[in-house]
């Protein structure tokens, strides 16, 4: 054991930092004396001479530190010895606060030994075991919770038809307005420009084989089939179900939704319920007039492009929509694309956080997530009425 002590640095009599430093074997000692206060300047001038101490002892395992003597301190002290922390970490070295008092420890507990890892760090076995367990609580907790919404709402929905829900009919109501009449604008426009591209691309080959007339083939089907209710989906993901998600997270946001839960309300029966169903019955009436509109973008192009008359252009449509099963098979995806739209909403906007980010992510992540359903649910329709010989 070396009796020797260096100072590591003596102020003057503004600041009166003292800390002095011995070997004790393996292992050095560091006494922390004096008044440490931000306005002294203690950590710009100790952690500078601290840095040269523990460059020329790089020999020794660890670093004990003690403030038996220390007169005063504030957070000043406090970074300084996280600063020794991170050195000593880097360097591979011991820290031993074992000397200092509970309330030092304490802060300094609460600064965090662990600095961020590095990009490019090498793989650890561990951190990947971790980080695949996290992950997979993740998706566990989110299933678990799907399938709890879920449920509640089918409760909400039945509910109803026993008329023990709390749902009100004017609520209901003004969800159709706003997922209704308030939509047609932009459907309008949507579906009309929708068939008059299609029959304009169709005209481009159809003239190869002089065949123009099955333009009006080529539009009705495409439209009551297929485009008809996935325009009116994808518009309605981006406008109501976007909607939703921001209504029902800012009022989380402000604490409403815990308010009714208070007074004993069900935000399910009250708030989830008149969305859903209200853009539950208004996307096929929407996906009707789609429809309508569309077929009318191909008439316009037909009649004032190619020379078709209205009659006869009429009469191809008619003949092409023979069996009613084209319309009802494009109604009974708009039910399904309705109901994934408003569910998405509403779970993405009751699930986000309290804060304005979490609140922009949730409407974001409804409207990505309710476009990617609807592809996909579409998708498997097709594959089923394919495989049911339904086309």
């Amino acid at each position: 054991m070396s009796d020797k002590e260096t100072p590591l640095k003596k102020q003057g009599e503004s600041d009166g930092v003292w800390m002095t430093f011995r070997r004790d074997g393996d292992e050095g000692h560091c006494v922390i004396k004096g008044e440490w206060t931000v306005g002294g300047g203690a950590v710009r001038s100790a952690s500078l001479e601290w840095s040269g101490i523990l460059s020329s002892n790089l020999d020794l395992r660890a670093f004990r530190f003690s403030a038996s003597e220390i007169e005063s301190w504030d957070s000043s002290l406090i970074v300084f010895l996280d600063l020794c922390r991170r050195e000593l970490a880097d360097s591979g070295k011991g820290f031993d606060p074992a000397g200092l008092p509970a309330g030092i420890l304490k802060l300094l507990g609460m600064c965090g030994s662990k600095r961020p890892k590095k990009i490019g760090s090498d793989f650890s076995l561990d951190a990947g075991i971790e980080f695949f367990e996290t992950g997979l609580g993740r998706f566990r907790e989110t299933i678990l919770g799907l399938a709890c919404f879920w449920a509640e709402w089918l409760s909400a929905f039945l509910l109803l038809f026993i008329g023990r829900s709390g749902m009100r009919l004017r609520d209901l109501i003004m969800a159709c307005r706003t997922c209704g009449a308030s939509a047609l604008p932009i459907v309008t426009l949507i579906s009309f420009l929708t068939g008059l591209t299609m029959a304009f691309v169709g005209s481009v080959q159809l003239e190869k084989f002089n065949a123009k007339i099955y333009i009006a083939d080529l539009v009705s089907l495409a439209m009551v089939r297929e485009m008809g209710a996935l325009m009116v989906a994808i518009v309605m993901a981006g406008r109501t179900g976007a909607a939703f998600a921001a209504e029902l997270g800012s009022m989380k946001l402000n604490e409403e939704i815990d308010s009714l839960r208070t007074f004993g309300i069900s935000p399910m029966q009250f708030l989830v319920l008149p969305r859903t169903l209200g853009l539950l019955l208004m996307t096929p009436l929407l996906t009707l007039y789609a429809d309508v509109v569309g077929i009318l973008g191909g008439l316009t192009v037909g009649t004032q492009v190619m020379d078709f008359s209205v009659l006869h252009y009429y009469d191809q449509t008619q003949s092409a929509l023979r069996g009613m099963w084209e319309v009802y098979s494009g109604l009974i995806k708009s039910l399904a694309f309705g109901l994934i739209i408003g569910l998405v909403g509403c779970y993405k906007g009751l699930g986000s956080g309290k804060d304005s980010a979490s609140l922009g992510r949730a409407v974001t992540s409804s409207v990505v997530t309710s476009v990617t359903l609807i592809v996909v649910v579409d998708a498997l329709f097709e594959i089923t009425f394919s495989f049911l010989d339904l086309r």
